[in-house]
Order: structure tokens, then C-alpha cells, then sequence
């Protein structure tokens, strides 16, 4: 599931908790809270865990999926970006070949 990281890390840290602390308070390894905080990943069970530990509702922490692509293109569409630059290379080759067809 996707969750805010820096959501969880901030909640964690206002309580005065190290990771160690809050993974105790959730029952799971001190590597599970480092990747939710990390990489912005989390398996259902540690949702609700950190939910319980943290005493804050799941949708307040989860969050919808962003390819971290977006951070780099924010609101772009790189599909889109990679057709377009493909479709202009070729269509410039085209061009080229038809001009000089046509001085020939």
C-alpha cells in the first residue's frame, strides 16, 4: 500500500518516538518502519499496526499511487512526453529524406 512516509516519520517524531520504538509499538522489524518511511511502501498489516501504534486514522497516512517519475515531471503524462519525442524524431528523418529526394 502506498503511504505517506514523511507523514509516518513526522507523527513518529511529535511523540518523541525513535524507530525503534514505534516498530516495538507495532510488533514488527526496525527495517519495516525504515521502508515505510523510505520508500512510501507498506504491507496491509503495517498499516494497521502503525494506525493502532500511532493512534491516527489509515487514510490520514495512506496515500494514492504517484510514480516517483511525477516528482521529476510534476502533472505530466511521460507516456505522452516519450511518444511525442519518438514521433518528432522520426518525423524530422522523414522530412529529411523527403528533401532530399526532392534536390535530387
Amino acid at each position: 500500500m502506498r503511504i505517506n512516509g514523511e507523514k509516518i516519520k513526522n507523527l513518529r517524531l511529535g511523540k518523541g518516538w525513535s524507530q525503534q520504538h514505534l516498530a516495538d509499538a507495532c510488533e514488527v522489524n526496525l527495517r519495516t518502519i525504515q521502508r515505510v518511511e523510505n520508500t512510501d511502501n507498506g504491507s496491509p498489516e503495517t498499516v494497521m499496526a502503525l494506525s493502532l501504534a500511532l493512534e491516527i486514522d489509515k487514510t490520514k497516512f495512506l496515500t494514492e499511487y504517484e510514480p516517483k517519475l511525477s516528482r521529476i515531471l510534476p502533472k505530466s503524462d511521460l507516456g505522452v512526453l516519450v511518444l511525442f519525442l519518438v514521433v518528432s524524431f522520426f518525423g524530422a528523418v522523414v522530412g529529411v529524406m523527403f528533401t532530399y529526394w526532392l534536390t535530387k
